[in-house]
């Protein structure tokens, strides 16, 4: 599976030949391993066809707001006892202006058993377009 980077769409952001019956694809986060190096980070496509990407910063966790921390059975040097002890704080939104490429997004439907991938094609930070591989 590996890391990926979610892509959320604003509302107004036209996919072709969407399936129809299933979740509206503003609604959906997508996935893609095709913008830099996929670490877990948040892009949006705007409206009128900008690229923005999350900026975020870490703050800790104390032991007692952990889900594992405080259970019995975990000691302080184990790895469970450390999971969740950084919480991901947004910061706002960059534009990538700078942005030229092409990138796929993929989301798996359980209504429709099957992946439903898009190609996403930027020019200079601009939108260009979607086209619909499967």
């Amino acid at each position: 599976m590996g890391l990926f980077d979610t892509i959320e769409l604003y509302d107004d952001v036209h996919l072709p030949e969407y399936p129809e019956g299933i979740t509206p694809a503003e609604d959906v986060d997508w996935q893609t391993k095709g913008i830099n190096r996929p670490s877990m980070m948040t892009y949006r496509i705007t409206a009128d066809g900008h690229l923005l990407e999350e900026e975020w910063h870490t703050e800790d966790v104390p032991p007692e707001d952990r889900p594992y921390a405080n259970r019995d059975d975990v000691e302080k040097g184990d790895f469970l006892y450390m999971a969740g002890c950084l919480n991901r704080v947004h910061d706002g939104w960059i534009e990538r202006n700078d942005y030229h490429g092409r990138f796929e997004i993929t989301h798996s439907f359980e209504e429709l058993d099957a992946l439903v991938t898009y190609r996403v094609t930027f020019t200079h930070g601009q939108l260009e377009g979607f086209e619909r591989l499967c």
